[in-house]
């Protein structure tokens, strides 16, 4: 398969060991492939091309997937909560909320 837009264009600047560390850090939090292409999309961001919007949706949807992973971490961690206060049987049938009765040692003092 050929290429329709190659990349055949070399550029090279210097950076401090600060600096350095600082773009290591900064592309491993981004989570690019490469120091290359993470250099290579924050050049193309600031000049505004359209391959801007192609690396903004892929960070968009990494960033959904870990807050979708975040969402079923927390409702697994529920469903075990209700699941020793035996309540979970209730919750998985859709029961009213005012059906389910907390356990009385589940509630809260008065």
């Amino acid at each position: 398969m050929s290429v329709v837009n190659p990349r055949n264009r070399l550029v090279n600047f210097r950076l401090s060991e600060a600096e350095y560390q600082e773009l290591k850090a900064a592309f491993r939090k981004a989570g690019a492939r490469s120091i290359s292409e993470f250099a290579r999309n924050a050049v193309l961001k600031v000049i505004g091309t359209p391959e801007e919007d192609a690396a903004g949706v892929y960070e968009r949807v990494k960033e959904l997937q870990g807050r979708i992973q975040q969402m079923e971490n927390r409702i697994e961690q529920l469903y075990r909560t209700l699941s020793l206060a035996g309540m979970a049987e209730a919750v998985r049938l859709k029961a009213k909320p005012e059906v389910v009765q907390m356990p009385k040692q589940m509630r809260p003092s008065q």
